[in-house]
């Protein structure tokens, strides 16, 4: 779950998507949800900092350390943006679930998360 404070659509999922009886019990008993702030102004140890491999740039904020491991592993940068990984950190969907206020839509895309976790790890 790439979110951040200032999302106006990713309270959106949240409040209106996320708690609808469809999506809810999904993510409650099939998902581990792993939610990266990419405007998190936290300031980070200098032994946390990262050089980035997409701008060179030093990041020292845990937001813009999200966010260049956002656009540096997946290619993008927009918010909010669901993506279902394994246990081994494999992209289990290839396209990611970007902003849609369709509890069904969503969750389809949980569902056939679950299918590819499980066909992949019988």
């Amino acid at each position: 779950d790439f979110t951040g404070y200032a999302c106006v659509n990713c309270r959106k999922m949240e409040d209106n998507v996320w708690a609808t009886e469809p999506v809810l019990p999904l993510l409650k008993d099939e998902y581990i949800i792993a939610s990266l702030y990419v405007d998190d102004r936290t300031k980070l140890d200098e032994k946390d900092w990262v050089t980035s491999s997409y701008d060179g740039k030093i990041k020292k904020t845990l937001g813009s350390k999200y966010a260049d491991f956002q656009i540096s592993r997946f290619g993008m940068n927009a918010q909010p943006a669901y993506i279902i990984l394994d246990y081994n950190g494999e992209v289990l969907i290839k396209d990611p679930f970007f902003y849609n206020p369709d509890p069904i839509a969503f969750s389809h895309f949980l569902k056939e998360g679950i299918r590819k976790f499980t066909k992949k790890h019988k």
